[in-house]
C-alpha cells in the first residue's frame, strides 16, 4: 500500500473513532439530562429514561434529543453539518482507498478535506463535553 493511501486510511479511521467518541459524549449528556429530570419530577410524574435508552440510537437520533436538552443553536448547527460528514465518511471513504475502487487522486482531495473535518470534529466534541461538565456543574449544587 502506497504512503498516501495508508495516511488516508490512517486518517480515516481517526476520525471515525472521533466520531463515535461525539456519539459517546451526547449519549452521556442525554442521559444526565434524563437523570436530572428523574431527580426533579420525583414521584409527581413516571420518568423511566435513562442513558440506557440511547446507547443504540444512531448520531441523527441524537442530535435530535440533544437539540431539545441544548439552546446553543450554533453548536446545533455544526454537529448537523457533521453529521453528513460522518455518513460519507462511514459508508464510502474507504472505498476510494480500497482494492479496484483506489482513485488517487480523489484520495488526494479527501485527505486534504479530512484535516479540516478533523479540527471541526474535535472542536464540537470539546463542547458538548464541555457542555456535560456544566451541567453536571450546575446540578451538584
Amino acid at each position: 500500500m502506497d504512503e498516501l493511501r495508508e495516511r488516508y486510511r490512517a486518517t480515516t479511521l481517526r476520525i471515525l473513532g472521533n466520531f463515535q467518541l461525539l456519539e459517546f459524549a451526547l449519549k452521556a449528556y442525554i442521559g444526565r439530562c434524563y437523570k436530572v429530570i428523574r431527580q426533579r419530577v420525583g414521584d409527581d410524574i413516571h420518568f423511566d429514561y435513562t442513558e440506557k435508552d440511547v446507547e443504540d440510537l444512531p448520531l441523527g437520533r441524537l442530535l435530535g434529543l440533544f437539540s431539545k436538552f441544548s439552546a446553543d443553536a450554533e453548536l446545533l448547527g455544526r454537529l448537523r453539518k457533521l453529521q453528513d460528514e460522518r455518513n460519507h465518511i462511514a459508508h464510502r471513504s474507504l472505498l476510494i482507498a480500497m482494492g479496484t475502487s483506489y482513485d488517487r487522486g480523489a484520495v488526494e482531495d479527501k485527505y486534504i478535506e479530512y484535516f479540516r473535518l478533523e479540527d471541526e470534529l474535535t472542536e464540537c466534541l470539546q463542547a458538548v463535553i464541555a457542555a456535560n461538565r456544566a451541567l453536571k456543574a450546575s446540578t451538584a449544587k
